[in-house]
């Protein structure tokens, strides 16, 4: 079915030279607010993925430089929800956008991490030995003291309480939407209105509430860690594409055809849930459990899930967007078509990190301290208790670099059937629910609860016919 997708809408470079101009528009929105913002887009040209929303926070005065985004999220941290609408039709949707964001953005390069989006969305990533020379690992991009024991946020990142002053970034509407990976949309040949809606996160004066938006340095009290939204500063970049005639006949025509214009794509489905607490087991004597949760993907073709599990409180340095690694290695095994994936639960986390990979066609590229506590526990004792700490003790804002470890653990499966992922090569689900098996081993000093994200990655058809736009459910 991709074959059917003209050139001029695909990302890939085309067979044949041809003429195209780029027409950029800077569009306010039409709705903004502290928790809400819409942006409604001209019918006209083919809309690029590269199009931006440009975002900016400020904070309280008395935190003015103080404050830095979550330093694996950035500023997508700020975005709740992203919905793609076209006429009364919601073609995607992507919830819990900030920590679904933060997994994808684990597989991208550390140049790219560094280099590009360190500048374009406020992230700091990348991890190095650190400057004492002793083995130890420390955040690289930050500035830190004469001697090595401290460091703070490059200041051209921190936010400040200005909205003249405050950095401002940039989110590309191909990470926005998983869809606008795979095709662009001809709003020259859509009748109805196609806007964009991004539903803010909210953090106040609370300490509960630090870490959605924005973390602190130490010495901020709770009273000066509300954030706002700086709504003089959120624009999008709308860039148009136009190619010569033939080009843009050609794809009139198939939208105007009896079957019209048939484009598969990809939306996140989330399930949010939660590993219960136990009682605190004592020491030498983990307790193991087994969690059964359902996905309700019933009747979907779906492509790859993927699971963020978060301990309750506020990650110093990553904010509401850590996933925690547990001491002991937790398992899981997935049932699809009352059938289990694998043979055996799937245990060992350089496996669980293999698996994670297959989604993205790459390795997940954090420290492996960051993925899991293998390193760090000491295998010989039964609560396999942290023995060998691999980050530095020198600081960034007042927070140890400590709480790096393991809280880049992420579950993955990947369900399509072809390397490339391209749409169609997904595992249909008949009626029953994806369940999803966890066995859990909870020790004296690892018993809380966590909060659970599962993304599922499903195909969707959308058909453009007479201008008109019809979506599968």
């Amino acid at each position: 079915m991709a074959s059917t997708i003209p050139e001029a809408l695909k990302p890939t470079t085309m067979s044949t030279v041809s003429t195209m101009n780029i027409e950029t528009n800077v569009l306010d929105p039409i709705v903004i607010n502290q928790q809400f913002a819409r942006f409604v887009l001209e019918r006209k040209g083919i809309l690029d993925m590269g199009s931006v929303v440009q975002l900016a926070v400020t904070c309280d005065p008395a935190a003015s430089g103080k404050a830095f985004l979550p330093i694996k999220t950035g500023i997508h941290a700020l975005i709740r929800r992203a919905v793609l609408r076209i006429g009364s039709k919601v073609v995607a949707i992507t919830d819990e956008y900030g920590t679904y964001q933060t997994i994808r953005r684990q597989f991208k390069t550390a140049e790219e991490k560094s280099q590009k989006d360190m500048v374009k969305v406020g992230t700091v990533d990348v991890v190095c030995p650190n400057q004492a020379q002793t083995g130890l690992l420390q955040l690289r991009d930050v500035a830190y003291n004469s001697n090595g024991t401290a460091a703070s946020v490059l200041p051209q990142y921190a936010i400040k309480a200005s909205d003249s002053q405050t950095p401002v970034f940039t989110i590309k509407l191909s990470e926005l939407f998983p869809a606008m990976r795979e095709v662009s949309l001809p709003l020259y040949l859509i009748q109805e209105p196609c806007s964009i809606e991004l539903s803010f996160q909210s953090q106040g004066a609370s300490n509960a509430q630090e870490g959605r938006i924005c973390s602190f340095e130490t010495t901020v009290t709770e009273a000066q860690k509300a954030i706002a939204v700086s709504t003089q500063n959120v624009k999008f970049l709308a860039d148009y594409l136009t190619y010569d005639d033939s080009r843009m006949d050609d794809t009139a025509k198939r939208v105007m055809s009896d079957a019209g214009l048939p484009i598969p794509y990809e939306d996140i489905v989330l399930t949010a849930t939660n590993f219960p607490a136990t009682a605190q087991p004592a020491a030498g004597s983990p307790a193991v459990s087994k969690v059964v949760r359902d996905l309700g993907l019933s009747g979907m073709t779906v492509r790859a899930i993927m699971a963020h599990m978060k301990k309750a409180g506020t990650n110093g340095l990553l904010g509401q967007y850590a996933s925690d690694a547990y001491a002991i290695s937790d398992s899981f095994n997935v049932r699809i078509n009352d059938k289990q994936l694998f043979p055996r639960e799937v245990e060992s986390e350089t496996r669980k990190s293999h698996e994670l990979g297959q989604i993205f066609g790459t390795d997940i590229s954090v420290a492996n301290a960051e993925y899991s506590l293998d390193v760090a526990t000491d295998k010989a004792s039964a609560d396999h208790t942290v023995t060998n700490q691999p980050f530095a003790a020198t600081t960034v804002e007042g927070h140890p670099q400590t709480d790096l470890l393991g809280s880049q653990h992420y579950l993955g499966v990947d369900l399509s059937i072809s390397p490339l992922n391209a749409p169609g090569v997904g595992m249909e689900v008949g009626q029953k629910p994806v369940q999803m098996l966890h066995t859990l081993t909870n020790t004296n000093t690892d018993f809380g609860g966590r909060e659970v994200k599962y993304f599922s990655s499903v195909e969707r058809l959308m058909t453009i016919k007479g201008g008109q736009v019809l979506v599968t459910a």
